[in-house]
């Protein structure tokens, strides 16, 4: 991907991609299970990329509540705004680590029934 795109472009063209693996596999579906294993190890590490994303967004929005750059459009106080959408933020964290958690044990499973196994990447 080009470094020229924006944060917001880099996730749109992500979710592109995950469209495009989806008509793909209701089209010819996964070769085998080593396939599918390797998919999802790949999701996990999606969910611990999405995490670090958020924290991205979050801060973004915490430094312009604290520089006064927001004006939310329905007239209430910015604050009301972007704390909302830290508890949101917070709650997305904790349903991700979830998703994470359940995938890496599909993932473990798969290991065991003698798929392909992938370490973990120390840095998502």
């Amino acid at each position: 991907m080009s470094l020229s795109l924006s944060p917001a472009e880099h996730l749109q063209a992500a979710s592109e991609a995950v469209r495009q693996h989806n008509h793909a596999a209701m089209a010819s579906g996964y070769d085998s299970t080593p396939e599918a294993s390797r998919a999802v190890i790949a999701l996990v590490e999606m969910c611990a990329r999405l995490q670090q994303a958020i924290d991205h967004m979050d801060g973004r929005v915490v430094r312009d509540l604290a520089a006064g750059r927001l004006a939310p459009d329905d007239g209430t106080a910015p604050g009301i705004h972007a704390y909302s959408a830290q508890a949101a933020f917070a709650d997305a964290r904790v349903a991700l680590d979830e998703l994470r958690g359940h995938l890496q044990e599909a993932s473990g499973h798969l290991w065991h029934l003698g798929m392909v196994y992938e370490p973990e990447e120390t840095e998502a």
